[in-house]
C-alpha cells in the first residue's frame, strides 16, 4: 500500500484547517452557481477535479490542448446558463478555470462581425494575454455567412470581408495562435453549405493564414495546413471508428497539423435546433475512451500535434465540460479502531486519487494525505493527529474534469500518540 502523507509534499501535518467541507462540496468551476443539472446530461455547477487534463494523455506528452469555446450566451436566442459571454468577469473566470485544468488555449466559434461572439472575442483575447502561453484561434462558423454577411455580399465576398476583419482585429495579438508564423484560422461547415474559391480568398488577404479544415478530407483540401476532428453523435461506437480513421489519415500527412478531439458525449434534446441526436456519456467513460483512442496511436516519440476539447460550454448540445462531467460515483468510509477504509459505487477507472481529511467540527478540514486510486485503506496512526475526537472524510478526486465526491463523516478518536 502506497501512503502519501502530507509531509511527503514538504508540509508537516497539523490540526490547522487547510480547507472547509463547504468548499470541497461547492462549485469550483466557471459555470454559474445558479446552473443546475439538466436532462441532457449537463452537470450543475459542481466540485470537479482540477487534475491537469494532460494526465489523460500518453506519458511525457507535449501536445497542446485547446478548449472549443462558445460565446453566444446572454442573448435571448440561446439557453440561459446563468452568465453572459460579454461579461468580462465571466470571461476571466472561464480562462482562469481553463488554466487551472491545464488547458493551453481556446478555439472560438466565431459567427461574424457584430455578433455577440464578436463582441466577446476581444474580452477573451485580453484575458488570454494575461496568461503567457495561453493561445486563441478563431473558427469561422458557417453562421457568419448565413446570418451576419455584409450587405449585398455573396458568400465569397462575405468570407473575404470576415477574414480581412479577423486579420485587422485579432491576429496581431501576442495571444493569437500561429503555425509556422501564420495565424491559425479554422472553419465549421463552410464548404458543406457554400462554394468558396479558397485560393482567391487567400490572395485577398494581407496575411496568408494557416487554414485548418474538417475531418479526414480536410487534409487534402486546397491550401490545407491540417485538419481537426469533431464529435459524431450519430455513430453507434461513440465515434471511435471515425476518430481512428481521422488519425490514420492524418498520419499520411506528417507536414500538416492533426488536431484530435475528445468529448464527454452529445445530447441536443434541449437545443432549439435539436434533432434527437444522443451519444451517452457512460458516466465519464466516453470522455476517457476518446483519450484512450489517442493513446493507442500516439506517444511522446510520435506525438499528436494538438487536441481540441469538444466543447467547453455548448450546453445546448450537451457537450459542455465547463460544469464538469458526472462519473456517477459515491464514496462511503468507515473507521475501526485506527484503521480507515472506504468503498465506492461506480467505476474506479474514473478516480484519479483519494484525499483523507480530518475535521474537529465537521466544517473545517485538515488534509492528512493522499492515496492512489488503487488503495482503499489507511492507518490513521500514520498521521500525527493530536489526541482528540474528529470526523474523518475521504474524497474521491476524479480524473480531469470529472466530478469529485466526498464521503460521509466518520467519527474517530485519536489515541495513537
Amino acid at each position: 500500500m502506497l501512503l502519501l502523507p502530507l509531509w511527503a509534499f514538504g508540509q508537516a501535518p497539523s490540526d490547522t484547517a487547510t480547507t472547509t467541507l463547504q468548499v470541497q462540496k461547492s462549485n469550483n468551476t466557471s459555470a454559474a452557481n445558479t446552473f443546475v443539472s439538466q436532462s441532457n446530461g449537463n452537470l450543475g455547477g459542481a466540485n470537479i477535479s482540477k487534475v491537469d487534463v494532460h494526465s489523460l494523455l500518453y506519458p511525457n506528452t507535449t501536445t497542446p490542448i485547446y478548449a472549443h469555446l462558445l460565446l453566444w450566451f446572454g442573448g435571448s436566442n440561446h439557453m440561459n446558463v446563468g452568465y453572459s459571454s460579454t461579461d468580462p468577469r465571466q470571461v476571466r473566470r472561464q480562462i482562469n478555470d481553463m488554466v487551472s485544468r491545464g488547458i493551453n488555449g481556446v478555439i472560438i466559434d466565431w459567427y461574424g462581425q457584430g455578433d455577440i461572439s464578436d463582441q466577446a472575442t476581444p474580452l477573451v483575447m485580453a484575458e488570454a494575454e494575461r496568461h503567457p502561453g495561453f493561445k486563441v484561434a478563431l473558427m469561422v462558423d458557417k453562421g457568419a455567412i448565413e446570418w451576419h454577411s455584409c450587405a449585398g455580399c455573396d458568400p465569397q465576398q462575405a468570407l473575404v470581408a470576415d477574414m480581412q476583419y479577423i486579420e485587422q482585429q485579432y491576429v496581431s495579438s501576442p495571444a493569437y495562435m500561429t503555425r509556422n508564423g501564420a495565424p491559425v484560422i479554422t472553419n465549421f461547415d463552410i464548404d458543406l453549405f457554400y462554394s468558396i474559391d479558397w485560393n482567391a480568398l487567400q490572395s485577398s488577404l494581407p496575411i496568408a493564414p494557416a487554414f485548418l479544415f474538417q475531418d479526414s478530407p480536410g487534409f487534402t483540401h486546397v491550401l490545407s495546413q491540417g485538419s481537426y476532428s469533431w464529435v459524431m453523435p450519430t455513430t453507434t461506437d461513440y465515434g471511435m471508428s471515425y476518430l481512428s480513421g481521422f488519425y490514420g489519415t492524418g498520419a499520411g500527412f506528417p507536414s500538416e497539423e492533426t488536431v484530435g478531439a475528445t468529448y464527454k458525449g452529445f445530447n441536443d434534446s434541449l437545443a432549439s435546433w435539436g434533432s434527437g441526436r444522443v451519444m451517452d456519456q457512460q458516466c465519464g467513460q466516453t470522455w476517457l475512451q476518446t483519450f484512450s483512442e489517442i493513446n493507442s496511436l500516439y506517444s511522446a516519440s510520435n506525438p499528436l500535434d494538438a487536441l481540441q476539447l469538444v466543447t467547453w460550454n455548448d450546453y445546448e448540445e450537451g457537450t459542455e465540460i465547463e460544469a464538469g462531467i458526472d462519473n456517477c460515483v459515491s464514496v462511503s468510509a468507515n473507521v475501526s479502531d485506527h484503521s480507515l477504509s472506504w468503498t465506492i459505487t461506480g467505476e474506479q477507472s474514473t478516480i484519479d486519487h483519494y484525499v483523507i481529511y480530518s475535521s474537529p467540527d465537521k466544517r473545517s478540514l485538515n488534509q492528512l494525505g493522499t492515496m492512489p486510486a488503487t488503495d482503499n485503506t489507511a492507518d490513521l496512526c500514520d498521521y500525527s493527529l493530536p489526541s482528540g475526537k474528529y470526523a474523518i472524510y475521504v474524497q474521491a478526486v476524479g480524473k480531469p474534469s470529472l466530478k469529485n465526491q466526498i464521503s460521509n463523516a466518520v467519527p474517530y478518536t485519536s489515541q495513537c500518540h
